[in-house]
């Protein structure tokens, strides 16, 4: 049963979602969301199956995602484990099955009745597009771009996605028909600006830090016409703990004013208190005792807004479980997915901005 709390936290107001955690934990599993930016969470979907890549229509009525036919958490899954589902209404879990061979990454048009997606084909991935209402498969890239194509974004009849070209993830653009392609610089992840000056996307780095190497992916826009690159945010090296922070999935809001994404965080678990005693002496007498304490953390993703100047970074969700794929919807609704309850579900909010 899922418990809705609002509680005071260092004088800001919160909503808790609870559930009980494995058996093995002590405490419950909680999503923490900070109610004076994102209000009225609810879950959207109940059925368990391994989910991803939500993606809401551009008139906010309907929601394309993938779905594996898998509940347990702990089972590793693969890209061609998924296919695409269809809600025809946000707020109704009823659901429709779109594709039923592998496919991944379903991005819809602006005329909200068709959709482009990655079908995996053999050893290969392609671009396709699809009809919401009639089905059907025309291929968009009937010879990949690259040797793995992936994460479409369309714009009219302009499609970004990333493919892999001599094993580093490369952005590309093409016509919805699969022409003029072109290979615009290193980077995955892309989407578009509303008004389809740029994009933002992902970018991972190898930086070099004394002898140690580190692969932080931070985000990035792309001015399309200049191609020039901007740094919109710059992932964190924690060089004390050899670890570098990773986005995933930036988007702009409708008026082109915030980006929207996940990254991975350190969450505290637990603090362990440690006592190592040395002997010496005469009869091997207790000559000094030594007290520490460990503190244990694992990495998390979660969401984070920011101006789309990459200013005012906000932390939007914060506890021991994964939130992550976020998307808009309309009116400044966005959607996720969290693994909250050890169930993979889809949850929508809405954004005080």
């Amino acid at each position: 049963m899922n418990i809705f709390k609002r509680g005071m936290v260092a004088g800001a107001a919160l909503f808790i979602i609870s559930s009980l955690g494995c058996v093995t934990q002590a405490t419950d599993v909680t999503i923490t969301v900070a109610s004076s930016t994102l209000q009225n969470v609810t879950r959207v979907t109940d059925n368990r199956f391994r989910k991803s890549s939500v993606r809401v229509s551009p008139d906010g009525t309907k929601l394309l995602y993938c779905e594996a036919n898998e509940t347990d958490p702990n089972v590793t899954l693969y890209l061609n484990d998924f296919r695409i589902m269809l809600l025809r209404d946000v707020n109704i879990s009823a659901k429709t099955p779109l594709v039923n061979d592998p496919s991944y990454g379903p991005v819809w048009f602006d005329d909200n009745s068709g959709f482009a997606y990655v079908a995996y084909e053999g050893s290969g991935s392609k671009l396709v597009k699809s009809s919401i209402a009639g089905g059907g498969k025309t291929y968009i890239s009937r010879i990949s771009v690259g040797d793995a194509d992936a994460n479409p974004s369309v714009r009219g009849d302009m499609i970004l996605c990333d493919t892999l070209v001599g094993g580093v993830r490369q952005l590309a653009s093409l016509k919805d028909n699969g022409t003029q392609i072109t290979i615009l610089g290193e980077g995955e992840q892309p989407s578009w600006h509303p008004d389809g000056s740029k994009f933002v996307f992902i970018r991972r780095t190898q930086e070099q830090r004394g002898n140690r190497t580190f692969y932080p992916s931070s985000v990035y826009e792309m001015d399309i016409i200049s191609n020039q690159v901007t740094q919109i945010y710059a992932a964190v090296i924690n060089e004390k703990d050899g670890i570098a922070e990773s986005c995933f999935r930036p988007s702009y809001s409708a008026d082109g004013r915030y980006i929207l994404f996940s990254k991975g965080i350190d969450v505290h678990l637990a603090s362990i208190s440690t006592k190592t005693e040395t002997k010496g002496g005469f009869f091997g007498r207790l000559a000094s005792t030594t007290r520490s304490k460990v503190n244990i953390s694992e990495r998390r993703q979660h969401l984070f807004l920011m101006n789309s100047d990459g200013t005012n970074l906000t932390q939007l969700t914060s506890g021991n479980v994964h939130v992550f794929s976020p998307t808009w919807g309309a009116n400044n609704e966005i959607f996720f997915i969290s693994n909250v309850q050890n169930a993979t579900e889809i949850w929508k909010a809405y954004l005080n901005l």
